[in-house]
Formats: C-alpha cells, structure tokens, sequence
C-alpha cells in the first residue's frame, strides 16, 4: 500500500508546494491595485494589529501601517465604537489571530501562506479519508476534485476567513467521522503499521479535538453551531452520556474563551458586531485629528439591534429562498458548487447510516439558518463570488454519500465546472474584483434572479446599476437595477438611459409603493423603422420608430414580486437595430453604440 501512495502523496507534496511558493512570492498590493475592500480590508488591517500590537483596538498607527501595504487605503472597514471612547475592530477576531504570526512574517503575503498551511492540511486529511476505500490517486483527486471544480478554492486568494470557516468544518467533519468510515468499510489495500496520528484518529480523542475547533468555527461563524449537532447527538444516541457532556463542555469552554476574549480585548462585550457599528469608505478615523468615528464622510451606520423586526420575510420567501439557495443566477449552489448537488443526490441514492442523516440535518438546519435570518443577504453581500457562506456548509456535502468513488463523477464535475465556472477558475483575480462579469453571459442569463437578494447581487457593485434615480427632482421611492452591461450610464442632462445598440438591457424596478401602470416613452436612434421590444413583468409589446422618433407603450401592472413594503417588476428592453452615430453623420461626436433611449412613468395603485 505504502508503494502505491507513494505517486499521490508526491503529487499531494507538489500541489503544496506549488501554493507555498505562489502565496510567498506574489506581489499581492500589485495585484489588488493597492485596494481592498470590506471584508478582506478590515481583517488584514485586525491581522496587522494583533501581529503588532497584540490588540484589537484601532489606531492611527494601525492606519498607517495598512496604507503602507495598500495604498487605497481600508475601504470599507468596520469598526465599533466602546463606552471608553476607544475604536475596535467590528469583527470575529478568530481569522485575524491565527493568521496573525504569518502577517508578522510574511506581510501582505501572510495570509496567502497560512492558507497555503490549511490547504495542505485540508488535502492530507480528505486523501486520508478517500483512501480508507479508494485508490490513493482516486482520492487524492477526489477531494481536489471538491475544491477546484466548485469556486471553493478561489477564496484561497481571498484575505477573509471563507477558507479558514471551510478547513475548520472540514477538519470537525474529519476527525468525527474517519473511524466511523474505517469500521464501515475495509481499506482498499493492506495498511501499513499504525502511526500515532493515525492511533488518535481512531481514538475517542479525535472527537474531543473536532468540539474544540467547533468552538473557534462558532465564534468565527455563529451558524456553524449547526456542526454540534451530530457530534453530540451521535454519542448521545448511543448512550454515551459522560462522552456527549464532555463534547457540550469542551464546545462551550472553546468558544466561550473566544467570544469572552471579545469582550476582555474590545471593552464591549461579547458580540464584535453589536454596539455601534459603522462601515468606512474613502475616509478613516484619525487620517486627519478632526475626521473622528462620528463625522467621517461617507460611513455607514450598522447595528444588530432590532435586527429581527428589521429584515426577517414572511414565511413564504422560506420556499423561494431555498429554490434560489440551489438554483440562483448569482448564489445557486448547483452552478457555482455542482459537486455539493452531486454528493446530495448520491446522498439519497446510496446506502444511509445514522452519521450521514445526522450530516443531512446539519446541513440543511444551517442553510435554513441563513436564509431565515439573512433572507435578503444569505450569500455574503454583492461583493461576494456566488455565495461565500455556503463555503462552512460546503464539506458537509462532501461526507454525506457513500465513500467509494466512480470515476464518472469525477468527471461529470469537470464537465459541469467547464460550463459555468470556467472562466472564474481560469481568471480567479479579475472574477473576484468583479463578481458579476461572468453572469452577463449564457447560460446564467437563462437562471432566476434572486430577487430576495436584489440589494446584494454582484452588479450592485457598480454604482451606475445600482439604485438609479430618475425625475426632477430625483424620486427617493423608485429605484432601477441593471442586471447586465447592455446600458448606458445616464448622463446629467438626461431623464432616462440609452440601451446599448441591439442588446437587450435586463433591469428590476423597485418602487416602495404599489403599482398601476407603468408608462415607457422611447426615443429611437437615427436607424429607419426599427422595432422596439419592451417586456414588463412577462408581459410583451413592440414598436416601429422611425429615425430618432418618440413613441410611448403603457402597461398595466399586477404581477408584481412583493416583500414587505417593496414592489419588484422586471423590465426588458431592446432595439432590432443599434447605430453609432460618429461613423454615420459627419457633425455627430456620439461615439456610443446606442439602441434605444427610454424613460419610465410609474403610476401609483390608488
């Protein structure tokens, strides 16, 4: 056996060391443009203190050093304000800690290079935990298999804890259930003496270490605390009762000591999101002595109190939000994670046991966490890469199905990554700085949009499609959302937007009252008997216009999509014929392809 694992642990050691060397010498602020933003901004510059200052207070010192690294400075850092004045960063410190010592090292590249630690790590437990019934190459592409056709391992280049949240889920998973898999099926080939490690992974033991980490998934990830249920639940059914109140203390004293120390090291208590709460963009607390925490431009105020009464949906968006979870233009699992979908439906296929039921209930006892209380941002925000949350749910699908593997799975994941994520795998950077270019595309055009999610889908982070005003002056009740490039930026002197040439333009409309009838006024471009298509809410009418003639189409309005206070309606528009202007009249200096120029009457539902 030993022989035989020898060419996959060789390959194993290569792919490490391929990361390794990737995370150490990569211009990592080169690549960024010297810019981070949100999320990945606020744990390298917590990363920074905790490696420098062994504090979670920030500082004028702590902004200096970020700048020094990324010039753009922390945009979009969260930070908390304390009753003794002081600043602290408005986040789980688990991440920052444990990539701290690498920061120190390393810098900007730390946090690459203690990812490339956890990814060799991740890779030697699932070839570990495939080979008790595989192949060692079988294995060994199975659980890379897991990472790389899934955009799992592209927040391998994310300074953020999604990686992190994944190995620690990975490594509980792990450690619970490799025994259970080695009684239940022998090896594929004789093993070799038992080392010590392999003699704790087959001990009780194991399971007392996989609570600990369960603790610091907790703190990290509060609905990771859906992973304690099958680990207490599977002594517990098996009488084990000094075991099962051994795994609830260890939790509680794992991840006590964390969010305790949240409140030791931030004087405000044991939530890093509660208190108040703010985001900051393009200006920071103590850049200069008169920007402080309470007049910095362009902040944000958040908090987590009336967070229920605030953003909790009615029932119903339960049922569309899970059809949305599996199947979403921008979150659906089943496109950005198709080995999840896959490893589900062996799940029901195969043989069941009491672990992997368990495993089912954990998994969909979290996602419902998330989508009930994050109807409208389960994903991780419009920055995000389809959905980062899932990447704590993810290793739960990769241990739910029977151990052995076909080949024609492997392949059939492969296939499956090629048509939709392609083109993230093959340009992880640029997909990541601009999360919704590959969704403009077929075949994401033919997915549901999630219109739960309508404030945080990737396109919303281009400013001219997002929340776009209209009228004089400008209403604050009505709100156009483009969901693909196929328009024109409005300019000042315009009360509408242009189409781009013969490309239909994809837009919601948002109103915060009822709708009777929406009226759509069209200028055509200098192109003859050109017919113009106008889709509302499904409903289809077409016009000819003459060159840069007006013409008016009314709809009236009742299949809406409704939250709460809010009205959606989706709008299509496209012209048959575009036209460039510069290239066709001589006095003309309009250089952009232009379809048609259209702008929206919305008339109110008495």
């Amino acid at each position: 056996m030993n022989q035989e694992k020898k060419p996959a642990k060789a390959a194993l050691w290569i792919i490490a060391l391929f990361f390794l060397g990737f995370s150490l010498f990569i211009n990592l602020p080169a690549v960024h443009s010297g810019f981070l933003s949100a999320d990945q901004a606020v744990y390298y510059a917590m990363a920074q203190s905790i490696a420098y200052d062994n504090d979670l207070e920030y500082t004028k010192k702590d902004l200096i050093r970020y700048y020094e690294d990324f010039g753009a400075g922390p945009n979009g850092i969260f930070l908390k304000k304390a009753a003794d004045g002081k600043l602290y960063y408005a986040k789980s410190f688990a991440y920052a800690f444990f990539a701290a010592p690498f920061v120190r090292v390393f810098g900007s590249n730390g946090p690459l290079v203690f990812h490339s630690l956890l990814l060799f790590l991740l890779l030697l437990m699932g070839f570990s935990y495939f080979s008790i019934s595989n192949s060692p190459g079988l294995s060994l592409l199975q659980v890379l298999t897991f990472l790389f056709a899934s955009i799992a391992g592209i927040y391998f280049l994310w300074i953020s804890p999604d990686f992190f949240n994944l190995f620690l889920v990975f490594a509980v998973l792990f450690l619970w259930l490799y025994k259970i898999r080695r009684k239940e099926a022998p090896p594929a080939a004789p093993e070799a003496k038992r080392g010590r490690f392999q003699a704790f992974l087959l001990s009780e033991s194991s399971d007392y270490l996989a609570a600990i980490l369960t603790g610091i998934a907790v703190f990290s990830k509060p609905p990771n605390v859906a992973l304690m249920g099958p680990l207490v639940l599977w002594p517990l059914l098996k009488k084990k009762y000094l075991k099962t109140a051994a795994m609830i203390l260890l939790f509680a004293l794992s991840a006590g000591l964390f969010f305790g120390s949240n409140g030791l090291f931030t004087s405000s208590g044991w939530n890093f999101q509660g208190g108040e709460r703010k985001s900051f963009y393009f200006n920071f607390p103590y850049e200069k002595e008169d920007v402080t925490f309470d007049n910095a431009p362009n902040s944000n105020t958040m908090t987590s109190e009336g967070y229920f009464g605030r953003f909790l949906y009615p029932f119903k968006f339960i049922f569309y939000n899970i059809f949305y979870y599996f199947f979403g233009r921008f979150t659906g699992v089943a496109w950005y994670f198709f080995p999840a979908l896959l490893f589900l439906i062996l799940f029901f296929l195969g043989k069941k046991s009491l672990d992997r039921w368990l495993l089912l209930v954990a998994l969909a006892g979290e996602i419902l966490i998330y989508i009930v209380l994050m109807p409208d941002n389960y994903g991780g925000g419009g920055g995000s890469l389809a959905n980062r949350y899932f990447l704590n749910i993810y290793p739960l699908f990769l241990f739910l199905p029977r151990i052995k593997i076909k080949h024609k799975e492997i392949i059939l994941s492969w296939i499956a990554a090629s048509i939709f994520i392609g083109q993230i795998l093959i340009n992880p950077f640029q997909s990541s700085a601009h999360p919704s270019i590959f969704c403009k595309k077929f075949p994401f055009t033919l997915l549901p949009v999630e219109m739960t999610l309508i404030n945080n889908i990737p396109t919303t982070t281009n400013p001219d499609a997002r929340r776009q005003q209209w009228g004089t002056p400008l209403f604050d009740d009505r709100f156009l959302y483009f969901l693909n490039d196929n328009f024109w930026k409005k300019q000042p002197n315009e009360n509408g937007w242009w189409t781009m040439g013969d490309r239909k333009a994809d837009i919601i409309l948002k109103t915060y009252f009822p709708v009777k009838e929406l009226v759509v006024r069209l200028l055509n471009n200098p192109r003859r008997a050109n017919e113009i298509s106008v889709s509302v809410d499904g409903q289809v009418q077409r016009i000819t216009l003459g060159s840069k003639e007006w013409g008016m189409l009314r709809f009236p309005v009742g299949n809406e999509f409704k939250i709460k206070d809010l009205h959606y309606h989706r709008l299509k528009i496209k012209a048959a014929k575009g036209a460039i202007s510069y290239f066709e009249i001589e006095s003309s200096r309009e250089k952009r392809f232009l379809g048609v120029f259209f702008e929206l009457e919305v008339i109110p539902r008495q």
